[in-house]
C-alpha cells in the first residue's frame, strides 16, 4: 500500500518501455504481453511517435472546445473515413468511460427513450453511467443509473434465448439503445456466436432502437480487423473509442455517430451536455492522429491476426492440463481460463518475476493483449515463459 497514492497497484516500478518491452527501475526488461490492457498498438517509443511527441512538447496553449481549430475537423473526418458504415459525427472525450457516458446521453437524447440494454458481465468503464451499463457497479456504490437492463452473456448454448429476450424488450417500443462490445473483452475474451450481433442489430433497426458498439478495447486493429465490428459487417449507429485510439501516447477518447443520430440530438433544441474540457487537447489529438495513421499505414490488424493466430497455436496445448479449462484468443486479445480460482494470482506473479507481464480478468481468468507490432520471436519467448509457469501449477 502506498502512503499517498490511493489507487496503488503492483510495486514493480516500471520506469521505461521500448517496443514490446517494459523496463523496471533496476533495468530489467519484461516482455509486455499486457500492452496496457488493449492499449498498445505501435509499441512503446515508436520512432515516429517520439518525433511527434517531441514536436508537440512545447506547444503550450489550450483551445476551449466551444471554439474552433481546423485540426479537430480534419481528424474527425479521418475517423469518419475509417470507421464502419455511416458513422460521421464525432464527439470529443478524454477516455473510454467518458465515451460510453456520451453514447448513453446521445441515445437517450436522440430517441426520447430512457432504457438501455447491455450484456451482463461486460465492462464499459468506471464512471456512473458506464459502470451502470457495465459490470463495475458494486453494492458499496449502488444504486447506479436507472433504466439499465442486462442480458446474459451469449454463447452457443444460450444465444437463441438471449436474442429472444432482447426482441421481447425491444418490441415494447421504449428502448433507447443496445450497447455492447463486439468481443466480450474484460469478461474473458469471449467471441459471440457468428449470427448474434447481426440479429441484434436487425432487431434494433426494426424497433427504432440505436445499436451501439463499444470499441474502446477492441478498436484499431486489436482483434485482427481495424474495428471488431467488421468481423460481422456491423454498421453501428454509435461507436465508442479510446485505448488503442492513442496507443497509450495520449489521454483521449471519442464517440462517433451517424449524421442522422447527430441531427436528432440537436434538432430537439435545448441544451445537450457534450462539452469536455480536456477532450481532444491539441497535443493529445496530434499525437493520437499519428498513432491512427500508423495503424492504418502499417495495417497492424494484419499482424495482429497472423501473430495472434500463431500465439494461440502455441498456447492451445495448455488445454490438455488438468486445471486449464480453455485458452481463447482473437487477434491480439487472449484469455486463459483455469478451473482453480486460487492459481491466477500465483501464475501472474511468477511470470512477472520471470520477465513477462500479464494480468487477471477475474479470479479464474488470465488476460493479456500484446502490442499489435509484436513479432513471432517475441511471442514465442513470452509463450514459453507463460507455458512453463502454467504447467508447473496446473498439471
Amino acid at each position: 500500500m502506498s502512503k499517498y497514492l490511493a489507487d496503488y497497484g503492483d510495486n514493480t516500478n516500471f520506469v521505461d518501455g521500448e517496443g514490446c518491452f517494459l523496463i523496471d527501475k533496476n533495468g530489467k526488461k519484461y516482455i509486455d504481453f499486457l500492452g496496457g490492457w488493449c492499449v498498445s498498438t505501435v509499441g512503446w517509443k515508436h520512432p515516429k511517435m517520439m518525433e511527434v511527441l517531441q514536436s508537440t512538447g512545447n506547444r503550450g496553449f489550450y483551445i476551449p472546445p466551444s471554439y474552433s481549430w481546423p485540426e479537430w475537423e480534419s481528424f474527425a473526418k479521418l475517423l469518419a473515413d475509417i470507421t464502419p458504415g455511416k458513422l460521421q459525427k464525432v464527439f470529443r472525450t478524454t477516455s473510454g468511460s467518458e465515451a460510453v457516458e456520451m453514447a448513453i446521453k446521445i441515445a437517450r437524447a436522440a430517441t426520447g427513450r430512457k432504457k438501455i440494454v447491455s450484456i451482463d458481465e461486460e465492462y464499459h468503464g468506471h464512471t456512473y453511467g458506464a459502470l451502470s451499463v457495465g459490470s463495475a457497479l458494486t453494492s458499496a456504490i449502488a444504486p447506479g443509473v436507472p433504466e439499465m437492463l442486462k442480458l446474459p452473456l451469449p454463447n452457443v448454448g444460450n444465444a437463441e434465448d438471449v436474442i429472444a429476450q432482447f426482441e421481447k424488450i425491444a418490441s415494447a417500443g421504449d428502448l433507447a439503445a443496445f450497447l455492447g462490445e463486439p468481443v466480450f473483452t474484460n469478461s474473458g475474451t469471449f467471441v459471440p456466436p457468428a449470427d448474434f450481433y447481426p440479429r441484434i442489430a436487425e432487431i434494433c433497426k426494426q424497433n427504432g432502437t440505436l445499436f451501439v458498439m463499444d470499441e474502446v478495447a477492441t478498436g484499431f486493429g486489436r482483434t485482427g480487423k481495424l474495428f471488431a465490428s467488421e468481423h460481422w459487417n456491423l454498421e453501428p449507429d454509435i461507436m465508442c473509442l479510446a485505448k488503442g485510439f492513442s496507443g497509450g501516447y495520449a489521454t483521449i477518447g471519442a464517440t462517433i455517430v451517424t449524421e442522422e443520430v447527430a441531427n436528432r440530438v440537436f434538432e430537439k433544441g435545448g441544451y445537450f451536455p457534450y462539452y469536455s474540457t480536456f477532450g481532444w487537447m491539441p497535443d493529445d489529438m496530434i499525437i493520437t492522429r499519428k498513432n491512427v495513421e500508423l495503424v492504418c499505414e502499417l495495417k497492424l490488424w494484419e499482424n495482429a491476426e497472423s501473430v495472434g493466430k500463431y500465439l494461440l497455436t502455441l498456447l492451445k496445448p495448455l488445454e490438455d492440463l488438468a486445471k486449464v479449462k480453455e485458452v481463447r484468443g482473437i487477434g491480439m486479445l487472449f484469455a486463459i481460463e483455469l478451473k482453480d480460482k486460487s492459481l491466477t494470482g500465483k501464475i501472474s506473479s511468477e511470470v512477472l518475476k520471470n520477465g513477462l507481464v500479464v494480468d487477471t480478468a477475474s479470479p479464474e481468468i488470465l488476460f493479456f493483449s500484446p502490442p499489435l507490432i509484436m513479432d513471432k520471436e517475441t511471442a514465442t519467448k513470452g509463450a514459453r515463459i507463460l507455458s512453463e509457469v502454467i504447467k508447473k501449477h496446473c498439471s
